[in-house]
């Protein structure tokens, strides 16, 4: 008959009972020997002993009454042997005591006998309890040796019996975690335990079905996503959550220099110690674009990444690295155009501005020929601004914005764009009020790029403010920054033309080429400085400079 756990459990725990409760009993038999061999002394002899120490008290007071009842009570008890022949012989000398010397002595010898037999008595039954007393500890030893041994005997041995083969099922189950549905628990009982590994074998016994009908399919799978991996045009590798490089493709192999055996299940930290462009793509993130020498010939690239996803969170990280060579050399064949065309186009406007000036100067005209010629001259202004943005524009596209920086007085950064739109704002009669914090504030900056992005943003705010309109400059100190602010009373800008603010060759600009702003904020930023719109609302805008503050001494 095969026990269940729970029967096993509950012999064990009445087993243990039951030895707990032999060992209480035999403890309080011997305790109840030790209680009726005192009591015995207590009632027989200790009784005598004090009926005696009364007597001699009455005897000593010459009080026959009190020693009559006292020698009543202890005929009563006389429980040893020689004791009722000293009770007798007491009994008649009491009788015939008539007060004489004499007489007093025989009773006091006939009450030290009677003391001296509950005395020998005492002493006789002490040995005895003592013995037994001895007895009961040597018999309380080794019952609770007995005990002791075999309640550590059960205790050790009873857990295996639920530990083992619960151990083994541990065992089982890290080996089919690791993958191998192969492993088996050997059969050893028929309790819940034994049912247990019955089952677990038999979900080894699937899985292992499992994986070897799905092994194909998986390997099919796989050979997939590699084909996929290599037939994307962009290098690409997956690093996991600790840093181990889970796929690559041959084109990450071919640009980082590495096979892809070489790549694949080894750390970052290995392979950033060995190679460069790998731990530069690693350190930038989303880098800026960097050459590499592929297949004997130098490409551009840029880096991106973005996590591996899944419904229990993140795996890992992908990167890829773009191969950008074709649009870095159409922008570069773009920049060498500009930087032509630019050039080209100022000689001929400095002859037509040459000959606008002596149609000016020498010639009289009428009204209409003046009208003629002042758009004429509004023309020719705007195609050399046009081209004076396109230079600018080829210096800051080829990386060559020539600053000369310095400690200059704000203050005088902005009287000089101020005056330049002097003219255009008495036109519009539009006054531009000035309100600086302070007007020894130094500012860290090319003056003349600086005051070419002031002149930018005030030009906008003139040309979008309503007639007889208000353009202020107000700044404020931010950290070591200095702020400078142009809020226009215009129209506002909307969410589109915000998008596309500071975009090159904005189609969304309202007027000119597009370029100002973008040019503006590059100068700005090769002077560690920058432009943003603060706010934009149908009341007007407000555009900030933002300015690297002088050193302080």
């Amino acid at each position: 008959m095969t026990l269940s756990i729970r029967k096993r459990l509950t012999l064990g725990t009445l087993f243990l009972f039951a030895l707990l409760l032999l060992s209480s009993g035999i403890g309080i038999y011997q305790l109840d020997r030790l209680k009726t061999d005192a009591k015995t002394i207590l009632t027989d002899n200790y009784e005598s002993i004090r009926y005696v120490q009364a007597m001699q008290e009455a005897l000593y007071r010459n009080d026959p009454v009190a020693f009559r009842e006292r020698l009543d009570l202890q005929e009563g008890n006389a429980t040893e042997v020689r004791e009722a022949e000293f009770n007798a012989n007491l009994r008649m000398d009491f009788e015939n005591w008539n007060g004489a010397f004499d007489q007093v002595g025989r009773l006091h010898t006939d009450l030290t006998g009677i003391l001296r037999v509950n005395l020998d008595a005492i002493n006789r039954k002490n040995e005895a309890a003592l013995a037994t007393a001895k007895a009961a500890e040597q018999r309380l030893w080794v019952i609770g040796a007995l005990t002791l041994v075999v309640g550590l005997a059960f205790s050790l041995a009873f857990p295996r019996l639920i530990t083992e083969p619960i151990g083994r099922l541990r065992i089982a189950v890290e080996q089919v975690a690791k993958g191998n549905y192969r492993h088996r628990i050997p059969m050893f009982r028929g309790d819940e335990l034994g049912a247990l590994a019955t089952s677990f074998n038999d979900m080894s016994a699937q899985l292992e079905h499992w994986e070897n009908s799905n092994l194909a399919l998986i390997m099919t799978e796989k050979s997939r996503v590699e084909a996929i991996l290599n037939s994307i045009v962009n290098a690409a590798f997956g690093v996991d959550l600790q840093g181990r490089i889970i796929f690559a493709n041959l084109k990450a192999a071919e640009l980082l220099g590495l096979g892809e055996a070489e790549l694949v299940g080894r750390t970052i930290e290995d392979l950033i110690a060995r190679n460069d462009l790998l731990r530069y793509v690693l350190a930038d993130g989303e880098s800026r674009p960097f050459k590499a020498v592929v297949g004997g010939k130098e490409q551009y690239f840029t880096s991106s990444h973005s996590p591996i996803r899944s419904a229990k969170g993140e795996l890992g990280t992908v990167h890829l690295l773009h191969n950008i060579t074709p649009f870095q050399e159409r922008d570069e064949a773009r920049t060498h155009f500009l930087a032509t065309i630019s050039h080209e186009l100022k000689t001929p406007l400095a002859s037509t501005d040459l000959g606008l000036g002596l149609l000016e100067s020498r010639y009289p005209l009428n009204d209409e020929q003046h009208a003629i010629l002042e758009d004429l001259r509004k023309d020719h202004q705007r195609l050399v601004r046009i081209v004076s943005e396109l230079l600018d524009l080829t210096q800051i596209e080829t990386g060559r914005i020539r600053v000369t920086l310095g400690d200059h007085a704000l203050i005088g950064i902005v009287h000089k764009a101020v005056s330049a739109l002097h003219t255009a704002a008495d036109a519009k009669q539009v006054r531009i009020e000035v309100d600086l914090e302070s007007e020894d504030l130094l500012v860290h900056a090319d003056t003349e790029k600086a005051s070419w992005a002031l002149i930018n943003l005030l030009s906008n705010a003139v040309q979008h403010s309503p007639q007889a309109g208000l353009v202020a400059l107000t700044t404020r100190k931010e950290g070591s920054a200095v702020l400078l602010s142009v809020t226009d009373q215009g129209a506002g800008l909307t969410d589109q033309q915000q998008a596309h603010l500071f975009e090159r060759f904005n189609p969304h600009a309202s007027s000119g080429s597009g370029l100002g702003l973008s040019i503006a904020r590059d100068f700005m930023r090769a002077m560690n400085g920058d432009i943003s719109l603060t706010a934009s609302t149908a009341n007007g805008s407000v555009f900030t400079i933002r300015f690297p503050g002088a050193p302080t001494a």
